[in-house]
């Protein structure tokens, strides 16, 4: 008898995209923490670091002059200003991990999702966070008091618009729940890992 082992050949990029107090870098942060062929990408930006961040781990932190470099030579996937600060993704690290057969997470805004679902087409797959309400995002926002009145408006404003673009990506999970958010995430990567163009079928004779 003749067993077909499926072997994953080409790893993607998950893009999940979500208003901020949304609970999407938890949600990330839990999948790369159970799983070891599940990676965290590590997005480059200019913004200040915040306490308890640790560069090369949350974020990688450069200098305006050097993020701006590195897009005009090339070497991002995708980048977009928010709020005057720069935010993007190196190229290489991703292409790697794909080729490696990784699934490669993405804590990414909309214009970026959007942006790196146009390059890498098939080998990215993008997934939208809703919080429970607006009223309850709005709650969440103002009990973190890191925001002022001014950057808490335009972070409500960014939210709405965010979530009017949710309709464009490929699945939609309600994090009403946590623990039941994260099963959907989850179920989500296990069947696109099972999609036929994504794996080979290796013969093994007992």
């Amino acid at each position: 008898m003749v067993d077909l082992l499926p072997k994953l050949k080409r790893g993607f990029v998950l893009a999940v995209s979500a208003p901020s107090g949304t609970g999407k870098t938890s949600l990330c942060d839990k999948l790369r923490d159970d799983y070891s062929f599940i990676v965290r990408s590590i997005s480059m930006t200019t913004r200040p670091k915040r306490d308890g961040e640790v560069s090369g781990q949350d974020y990688e932190f450069v200098s305006e002059e050097d993020f701006l470099k590195r897009k005009s030579n090339g070497e991002m996937l995708e980048t977009a200003e928010v709020f005057g600060r720069w935010y993007g993704t190196p190229k290489t690290p991703v292409e790697r991990a794909i080729e490696e057969g990784k699934v490669i997470v993405m804590d990414i805004d909309t214009v970026g999702a959007f942006n790196v679902k146009k390059i890498l087409k098939d080998d990215c797959v993008t997934v939208f966070i809703l919080p429970p309400s607006f009223q309850e995002l709005e709650r969440r926002l103002r009990s973190r008091g890191k925001n002022s009145p001014e950057e808490l408006k335009l972070r409500l404003s960014e939210a709405a618009r965010e979530m009017r673009e949710s309709a464009k990506y490929e699945y939609i999970i309600g994090n009403h729940d946590f623990s039941e958010a994260y099963q959907r995430l989850l179920g989500i990567v296990m069947t696109e890992r099972q999609k036929a163009f994504r794996v080979e079928l290796s013969h093994s004779n007992p």
